[in-house]
């Protein structure tokens, strides 16, 4: 089971590195395959958090409430963990976009 508040943070370095690059700037991005990962996870555990709000719905119809509160709960963890990812996701492309053309200047 998640804790409710257990959120990974992206870090404040990652997010000042970003807005600091220029909105119109051309940027390259590396990412790992940890970082796809990430999005790709996020993206199925999406798909199946929706799946539980679904048979939330359908045992609140059917008055079901011991179901209902199951199925939300699956629901609200899933979608902790996908943000968990996401998160980790644009962490990274916060800390590693370079404007294209100056990648030997990047840390």
């Amino acid at each position: 089971m998640m804790n409710d508040t257990a959120v990974s943070p992206i870090a404040p370095e990652a997010i000042a590195r970003w807005t600091a690059l220029s909105e119109d700037a051309p940027l390259r991005l590396a990412l790992t395959r940890t970082d796809l990962d990430n999005l790709l996870l996020a993206l199925r555990t999406l798909a199946i958090g929706q799946s539980e709000l679904t048979a939330a719905v359908a045992a609140h119809v059917n008055q079901d409430h011991g179901a209902c509160v199951d199925a939300m709960m699956r629901a609200s963890e899933l979608s902790h963990a996908a943000f968990d990812r996401i998160n980790a996701l644009v962490g990274s492309v916060m800390k590693g976009a370079v404007i294209a053309g100056m990648e030997a200047a990047a840390p």
